[in-house]
């Protein structure tokens, strides 16, 4: 079973997502940093990344949100957001992200994320 990656400085959204993830029968890694989630999505495990836009150590949203999608080399990328600019999306959409995130989470969304993830690659 693949990876999810949770990047988020704040612990207590590190910890919800990761049980809530856990939860519902997926697997969690988690990363306090930008540069630890980027040293974690080396794993070919990781098949999903959930992250901050803004973290202390990462470089500018639109910057970040590049790297990320470089990295993640064509796996999934959500984005959390409280409200997410028209800038930052465009950015995203055109890097292959189409998802935020948005705070509080909403349990129905964070499944249908998982599944349509992690179904689509079952054979």
């Amino acid at each position: 079973m693949g990876i999810v990656l949770v990047i988020d400085d704040e612990s207590a959204v590190r910890d919800y997502l990761s049980a809530l993830i856990k939860r519902l029968g997926y697997g969690a890694e988690t990363a306090a940093t930008a540069a630890d989630g980027l040293a974690k999505l080396a794993q070919p495990e990781c098949r999903l990344v959930i992250a901050d836009i803004f973290l202390p150590d990462s470089p500018p949203p639109a910057q970040w949100i590049r790297q990320l999608a470089e990295a993640a080399a064509g796996r999934r990328v959500v984005l959390i957001s409280g409200a997410p600019t028209q800038e930052l999306s465009e950015c995203a959409t055109a890097c292959g992200v189409t998802t935020f995130l948005s705070k509080p989470f909403e349990l129905a969304f964070i499944r249908g994320i998982l599944k349509e993830t992690f179904d689509a690659a079952e054979p």
